[in-house]
């Protein structure tokens, strides 16, 4: 059986997890500490990111891009790499993996989710307030993507799109999920988090971290 090692709002995590139910790939789902990796795990990858992968034949695919291409050489259905597009297409997974999560998910989680189980350890609103902005900034740069399609790239949902909207669904529940009036940005969020494949997602809670009372509603 495939097991997939990962944090519970760990975006590349909750990606990794959209995608094997998207390939309808059967997988076993162990949970790892975000900030204190476990012996076993980092055996695994000693980098001590997340998520990894141990396959049936118990080989270790670390990382989320890492998987998305193991996921590809099983040429499984559906279809999230369109191949015209598909140098687009890892261009924005990467941007998500590193500038989308380092610049905003990461220091949201650390000063608003980590520091409530620190002692004497409190929020950095100047922290906060930067993610916040450099949060604004993206939502600019993916509705100037988006234009007039339905989708990131083109008409057809690829991985991008999942990957958008595994991130969102961590902002969101820890309530700091802002669209700046960008109705695309919204509707697609809405159309994505309504697929059957984040309904274990958003089904994940965590102990001493509620998330907001909208959280769970699909229509934005």
């Amino acid at each position: 059986m495939n097991k997939l090692f990962h944090y519970f709002l760990c975006p590349s995590s909750r990606f990794a997890r959209i995608i094997l139910i998207e390939k309808k790939i059967d997988f076993d789902l162990l949970i790892e500490n975000f900030s204190d990796p476990t012996e076993d795990y980092l055996l695994k990858n000693p980098a001590g990111f997340f998520p990894v992968l141990n396959t049936s034949f118990n080989e270790n695919i670390v990382g989320s891009l890492v998987i998305v291409e193991y996921l590809q050489n099983l040429m499984l259905p559906p279809t999230l790499m369109i191949k015209k597009n598909e140098n687009e297409i890892r261009r924005l997974l990467f941007w998500f993996e590193t500038n989308f999560k380092n610049e905003i998910i990461i220091p949201l989680l650390k000063e608003k989710v980590f520091k409530r189980f620190k002692k004497n350890s409190v929020p950095s609103s100047h922290v906060i307030r930067a993610a916040r902005s450099n949060l604004k900034y993206h939502m600019q740069y993916f509705n100037y993507l988006i234009k007039e399609h339905d989708f990131f790239v083109d008409d057809n949902l690829s991985y991008v799109d999942l990957f958008y909207g595994a991130s969102l669904t961590v902002l969101d529940y820890i309530d700091e999920l802002n669209f700046f009036e960008f109705e695309k940005l919204k509707n697609l969020y809405s159309i994505v988090k309504s697929r059957p494949s984040f309904k274990k997602i958003l089904a994940d809670r965590i102990i001493g971290v509620n998330p907001h009372s909208d959280y769970l509603k699909l229509d934005y």
